[in-house]
């Protein structure tokens, strides 16, 4: 062929053995796109259940999230379960109890409107912190990606593969590990604005929590005000938002006692204290140490005993330093 190291029979050969790769490539995906439509659910969502706030979907009703969890077919970036709440059980309980936080459960489930747990409440409960969420959009995870400020990884089945390339799906899960929600609700904004303003007075171990406990070997039970943290005794205690203390002594079972009112009529209250360093009438701001950690009172250990009220009324300390 004119000096070629090829005859014209040979690239004619070549040429229909191009062709029927490529045409062997396009049946294995048009066979594969098929047979995966039919043994993969469509994830179907009905409009009503849902809102858009910036662009992204929030969940309003827990039953129809829950379901599409449950049915999901793709991979989350993450393992999922869902918990049913038991009697009595919080949401700080089945945070520790998974080593997860709160930011966590807030973000996989979007239908919560406050951090009141009640019985039969159905969880979903990501592997390992970060959020967890609904996209109806690829360019969805984009946007959350560039609105995110510490470098989560992205993982989940979010875009389309070879053999699912006509996907009908109304909408993909989207993993951001290590992440804290920056889409949430009106009524849990509501909460976020509310801690944005506090601080936890002292680091430690949850041992008791807001609400009715046991407190003897007969199973009597009493309302508990507030949470007790423990930690090691002599730790230093400081206010959970500035403001002017108001009582500053001795209180029956609570020990050493100190009482600081704060803006919008907030009360908070730490007991069992080994010692006090402040006086009534004093204003202090988030870094003074007030205190230190202790046992005085009725105690059965070192710990914080920690309360907010407002108007009268005790209000779970946990809405405000989660």
């Amino acid at each position: 062929m004119n000096g070629w190291p090829v005859t014209r029979f040979q690239l004619t050969q070549f040429s229909n053995g191009c062709r029927g790769i490529v045409l062997f490539v396009i049946m294995v995906l048009v066979i594969g796109n098929i047979i995966n439509g039919i043994v993969k659910d469509t994830v179907i969502v009905n409009p009503s259940h849902y809102v858009m706030k910036d662009g992204f979907p929030l969940f309003t009703s827990e039953d129809a999230y829950v379901k599409l969890v449950l049915r999901y077919p793709h991979d989350f970036g993450t393992r999922v379960r869902v918990h049913t709440m038991r009697p009595g059980e919080t949401f700080w309980e089945v945070a520790r109890a998974n080593n997860l936080t709160i930011d966590t459960i807030i973000a996989a489930n979007p239908f919560l409107q406050s951090l009141e747990a009640r019985e039969g409440l159905k969880l979903v409960l990501p592997g390992e912190n970060g959020v967890l969420m609904p996209v109806d959009d690829m360019t969805d995870v984009w946007r959350m990606k560039r609105l995110l400020t510490d470098n989560s990884g992205v993982s989940g089945e979010y875009l389309h593969g070879i053999f699912d390339l006509f996907a009908r799906d109304d909408m993909r899960f989207v993993f951001f590990k290590g992440s804290t929600p920056l889409i949430v609700n009106k009524y849990v904004q509501r909460l976020y604005d509310i801690r944005r303003n506090y601080q936890a007075p002292v680091l430690g171990y949850f041992t008791s929590m807001f609400g009715m406990r046991t407190f003897d070997h007969f199973g009597a039970m009493e309302f508990h005000n507030g949470v007790d943290i423990s930690a090691r005794s002599g730790t230093p205690i400081r206010p959970v938002r500035e403001g002017i203390v108001s009582y500053t002594g001795w209180r029956e079972g609570y020990g050493r006692t100190i009482i600081i009112q704060h803006r919008d009529g907030y009360i908070s209250m730490y007991g069992h204290l080994l010692r006090i360093n402040v006086r009534k009438g004093e204003s202090v701001n988030k870094n003074r140490i007030i205190g230190e950690l202790g046992s005085t009172g009725r105690s059965t250990g070192p710990h914080l005993h920690f309360a907010m009220s407002r108007h009268g009324r005790y209000i779970n300390p946990l809405l405000f330093i989660w």
